[in-house]
């Protein structure tokens, strides 16, 4: 029998703790959450419009759904708060936005408080001129490195790999095969994350767990199978998410990053549009940009 050695990495790794957060995540919203989102709308008599679905809320009815709930409700001032009757629906969707899995929480006149990533505070501290992968993605790893923050997007920025942080930051957006036959393989699975993105990313695995009772392996040596095998850099292809707006023009133009294949190879394109393009968008058009 053959021994192979395989490494997991931090681009392994933090693909892996994407797709496992991801499948995770919407499992809560499909149910639990949505639920509260639905209770909410109706306490405030807000009725979900039509809008761009965003990140993964496109795959199915129930994350659209919620996807639509949600920004309806965020759209809310806080001064609302005063008017639900479901007191329980509203402490758990501020409990959830409010969490550390998406990085620093600002409190604003919202009935939700807005987030702040190390992505998002690159992009505060850019000029929109100097706006690119390569300047964004240094200034978000200067961002995280100078700070505790733990969310998803912070551990991608920490290894300042693009293409790992457009994943990821589009798992966020609402709060940013074929088998060929061979011989027996034995794996040997070598743990190479860095020990900074590891020790951030086991108390992101802590809170997501406690939050919503549930069992997002820890980040060790001992897992790196569990890691390696979750992560699926064939997936990525079509993820797209706006970051950033430049509201000097009419219509406002929205800043992207995306993820296509080039060469077998997935690679980060930037791209502006006065449309606000989403994965399904992007998908369903091949790739145009």
């Amino acid at each position: 029998m053959e021994r192979h050695t395989v490494r997991v990495d931090n681009q392994t790794f933090l693909l892996g703790l994407d797709e496992l957060y991801r499948e995770a995540m919407k499992r809560h919203e499909r149910a639990e959450l949505l639920e509260c989102a639905k209770t909410l709308c109706a306490d405030l008599q807000v009725i979900p419009t039509e809008r761009p679905v965003e990140g993964y809320y496109g795959e199915d009815a129930e994350l659209t759904e919620y996807f639509l709930h949600m920004r309806a409700l965020q759209d809310q001032p806080g001064a609302r708060a005063r008017e639900v009757r479901e007191r329980a629906a509203l402490e758990r969707l501020r409990e959830v936005t409010s969490s550390r899995l998406y990085g620093r929480r600002l409190l604003g006149e919202g009935l939700f408080p807005a987030g702040m990533d190390a992505l998002s505070e690159a992009f505060e501290a850019t000029p929109m001129g100097e706006w690119s992968i390569e300047n964004l993605t240094s200034r978000a790893y200067e961002i995280a490195s100078d700070g505790d923050d733990y969310s998803l997007v912070a551990l991608a920025a920490l290894a300042r790999d693009p293409l790992v942080l457009t994943a990821l930051r589009e798992s966020v957006v609402l709060y940013a095969g074929v088998v060929f036959g061979a011989a027996p393989v034995e794996k040997d699975y070598v743990w190479e994350v860095d020990p900074e993105i590891a020790a951030r990313a086991a108390k992101f695995v802590d809170t997501f767990n406690a939050l919503f009772n549930d069992s997002l392996p820890s980040p060790i040596a001992d897992n790196a199978r569990i890691y390696h095998n979750a992560a699926r850099p064939w997936n990525l292809e079509g993820r797209c998410v706006r970051i950033g707006i430049d509201d000097s023009t009419i219509p406002n133009r929205h800043y992207h990053w995306a993820i296509k294949y080039a060469s077998y190879n997935p690679v980060v394109v930037e791209f502006w549009d006065t449309a606000i393009w989403t994965s399904d968008r992007y998908g369903a058009s091949r790739f145009p940009q």
